[in-house]
């Protein structure tokens, strides 16, 4: 197939960046109309033995997974087993939170869009094998500030990690529907619904309704699986050292059986090429119908706003107004995946990037092929912002303060020489206002919005960075 000039162009982008990242390897593919336009390996599946990725590498895909769950949900009320609007204690009856009131009212469609009210939760530690520099048994570890060690156990099932959760010190961020937070749990708690409305793992559903039907014959979430495929990555990790970054292989990919609904699909990018079909055609995948068109709708629907132009449908970003056209998106990332991706379904375009270093700035690399594609410059926003609306520097003390990431990690955000800054990874990030409590921040290659919320009386009280609330200390 003759290369075209657009092929060129995000090549010559793309290239410098992953060279720059030290990335061993990334496959990009692109479809149009169902039609292969695009595929490009860039790099190693395999950088020690030299051998090559290719669009049907399996690599993870992290948290795009979340899409599979919801599609799993809407199944389910097709076949008249739930309804998303149903309260989760109807299916997961044990489940507690600090707040019982709250917890009454949570439906399956505040978690399907992160708006249950949980916040960032350390779970994760005693659900996932071959997290990254994780020692639990260290005193020192943050997960002791939260659940005391007496109260800790490995989460093997469902009511384990639901469990484990009624252990944890922690608030809601505030009643159901009220305010998007993206929570892990959320998807996992989904999991566990799936899985007693259906009589099936979550595993073995996902595989019977969506990767056999859509033809995903090189996708699944076991790892010992792996050894099936004819090729299979191997996973990267980023080490500062003192000569600089140093990217090496590591041999333990996370592994965790009751939390694969939120983020632990092993796939390829021929594979997600069909599976994205679904919401492309409004439910087909070739001659299959994995969805009803209405579901796909009720999927792809703006349901709550996330950020500025963007909002969260049922296990997708969506952005509504993308250079005139719907854009839906999601990616991914855990130790040695990073993933992206989207979807512009009136110009019957699907396309997905996956890499095997978590550091890759994926999200970027795919909007250099999407916006050259689409006879855009390779750097333009992937949001465009408005332009800049100036704060007076009084009003900035407003939005200065402590914003808590986790127990032991937090971000500054200060005034210097009347532009509000924030620390983030050893830099002070200027902040640029473009209204509404938003403003716009650049971190490496791409702008990126971040918005400060209000409690009733006016004060700020947490701060929006992508697509994680962070909370202000008083």
């Amino acid at each position: 197939m003759e290369k075209m000039d657009w092929q060129e162009q995000f090549e010559q982008a793309a290239q410098p960046i992953i060279d720059q990242c030290q990335v061993p390897g990334v496959c990009v593919g692109l479809n149009q109309d169902g039609k292969s336009m695009y595929r490009r390996g860039f790099g190693y599946r395999d950088k020690e033995r030299h051998w090559e990725i290719t669009p049907d590498t399996v690599m993870g895909v992290a948290s795009i997974t979340k899409s599979f769950t919801c599609v799993a949900i809407m199944q389910l009320q097709e076949a008249g087993k739930l309804e998303v609007h149903d309260p989760v204690l109807a299916y997961l009856p044990e489940l507690v939170t600090p707040d019982q009131a709250c917890t009454e009212r949570m439906t399956i469609h505040h978690f399907m869009t992160h708006t249950a009210g949980f916040p960032l939760l350390p779970t994760d530690y005693l659900a996932i094998k071959g997290l990254p520099d994780v020692d639990i048994a260290d005193e020192n570890h943050p997960i002791h500030k939260q659940i005391k060690k007496e109260q800790q156990k490995w989460v093997n099932t469902p009511e384990d990690f639901m469990e484990v959760m009624s252990h944890i010190d922690y608030q809601l961020l505030g009643p159901p529907g009220a305010q998007f937070s993206y929570s892990n749990d959320a998807y996992t708690l989904l999991g566990a619904i799936i899985e007693r409305v259906s009589g099936k793992t979550y595993e073995q559903y996902i595989i019977d309704h969506i990767l056999l039907p859509a033809g995903m014959a090189n996708s699944s979430f076991a790892l010992q699986e792996l050894s099936k495929y004819k090729e299979v990555t191997t996973i990267y990790r980023l080490a500062e050292k003192e000569g600089g970054p140093e990217v090496y292989p590591d041999p333990q990919w996370e592994e965790g059986p009751v939390v694969l609904a939120s983020g632990h699909l092993n796939t390829t990018v021929n594979d997600m090429l069909r599976y994205m079909d679904i919401y492309r055609t409004g439910g087909l995948v070739g001659e299959e119908r994995i969805l009803s068109k209405a579901s796909v709708e009720q999927m792809t629907y703006p349901h709550v706003r996330m950020g500025y132009g963007q909002y969260y449908g049922y296990g997708l970003f969506v952005t509504p107004d993308y250079y005139g056209t719907t854009k839906l998106e999601h990616s991914g990332g855990l130790k040695g995946v990073a993933s992206q991706m989207v979807i512009l379904p009136e110009r019957g375009i699907t396309t997905i990037a996956i890499a095997n270093l978590a550091e890759t700035p994926i999200v970027e690399l795919l909007n250099f092929a999407i916006n050259t594609q689409e006879g855009r410059p390779a750097d333009a926003p992937s949001v465009p912002f408005g332009a800049e609306q100036p704060v007076a520097a009084a009003d900035l003390q407003a939005y200065t303060g402590t914003y808590r990431v986790t127990v032991d990690r937090k971000l500054p955000v200060t005034v210097d020489s009347d532009v509000l800054t924030l620390g983030l990874g050893g830099k002070q990030l200027a902040l640029r206002p473009i209204g509404d409590d938003y403003f716009v921040m650049k971190q490496d290659i791409e702008e990126q919005a971040i918005r400060f919320h209000r409690d009733q009386s006016g004060q700020v009280t947490s701060l929006s960075v992508g697509v994680v609330r962070l909370p202000k200390e008083v």
